[in-house]
């Protein structure tokens, strides 16, 4: 048996070999054309009403965000779910906050029965994201 060679890279003198044989592939044309490449759509403005209830919202949460106490699990799907959201930028201030509150509570309380490991998880996650320099043996 020839000894061959154990790397997984391609041999040279072959690849010059097989350097003409590659084919182009021919797609069927989209049933759409380039409807959507050329569309302009026409919702790129909100109304008055829907300005008014974007603020109406957002003041929601922020009320939320500032109200719910900072070591509830409740606070803590929170600022994930408006993260996950994509809408953490306008809240980035409360949301500092809170997880400096969080960061800085006094770490004894684990052996309390409210943490279980998914809220340990997520407050873990959200602090470590967030910068906050944790060690994976506090809770």
């Amino acid at each position: 048996m020839e000894n061959q060679p154990s790397s997984a890279a391609p041999i040279l003198a072959q690849d010059a070999m097989f350097e003409n044989v590659r084919r182009s592939i021919t797609y069927h044309p989209s049933v759409w054309g380039d409807y959507f490449l050329s569309h302009a759509s026409n919702f790129t403005e909100l109304s008055a009403i829907e300005v008014k209830e974007l603020q109406k919202l957002r003041e929601e949460v922020r009320k939320l965000l500032i109200t719910t106490p900072n070591n509830s699990l409740h606070k803590i799907e929170l600022i994930d779910a408006v993260q996950r959201l994509g809408v953490a930028y306008h809240f980035e201030d409360e949301i500092e906050i809170s997880l400096k509150s969080i960061y800085d509570t006094n770490y004894s309380e684990c052996n309390n029965k409210d943490y279980d490991l998914h809220m340990v998880a997520l407050r873990f996650r959200l602090l470590r994201q967030q910068g906050y320099d944790l060690s994976s043996g506090k809770c």
